[in-house]
């Protein structure tokens, strides 16, 4: 019975070690390059898109990557108007996919988004995107990651 006892032990001990995440935080302006809206903005409907382009930029002012993103107008246009995105930033490491319903971009909104995934560094990577539109347009964007330790 102690054997036994021990080998559960270790197991559960061995599984937590090989589960456990490091945290990693990435922060960085996203510098809208282009936009476009499809659909008529003078008469917003559900459905209509707007896809943006942006350079990413660090605290140090160099370019550290680039993303893109998809955002669905997803419910009916007014004051508190929600759009459902999905984005992606691509960094030397790899890319970072997230998404989620947003505010429409005007300065000062708050977006808090998923992060689904990813691929080379970030390919289990879970956590969330905060995102702000400042004043310029641009995005302050805060990556707070979850990487698990692979073996």
């Amino acid at each position: 019975m102690t054997r036994l006892l021990t080998l559960v032990v270790l197991g559960i001990a061995l599984v937590s070690t090989l589960a456990e995440a490091k945290s990693k935080r990435i922060h960085v302006t996203a510098e809208v390059k282009q936009a476009t809206l499809i659909g008529d903005p003078d008469n917003p409907k559900i459905g209509d898109e707007r896809i943006t382009s942006v350079v990413l930029v660090a605290d140090n002012s160099m370019e550290v990557g680039t993303g893109v993103g998809v955002c669905t107008l997803a419910t009916p246009p007014g004051l508190d108007a929600l759009q459902q995105c999905l984005l992606t930033a691509a960094f030397d490491e790899g890319h970072i996919i997230f998404g989620g319903i947003a505010p429409l971009p005007a300065p000062g909104a708050i977006a808090r988004l998923g992060i689904l995934g990813g691929t080379g560094e970030f390919r289990q990577a879970r956590g969330e995107v905060i995102l702000v539109i400042t004043s310029t347009g641009d995005i302050d964007s805060t990556f707070d990651l979850d990487l698990p330790l692979l073996p």
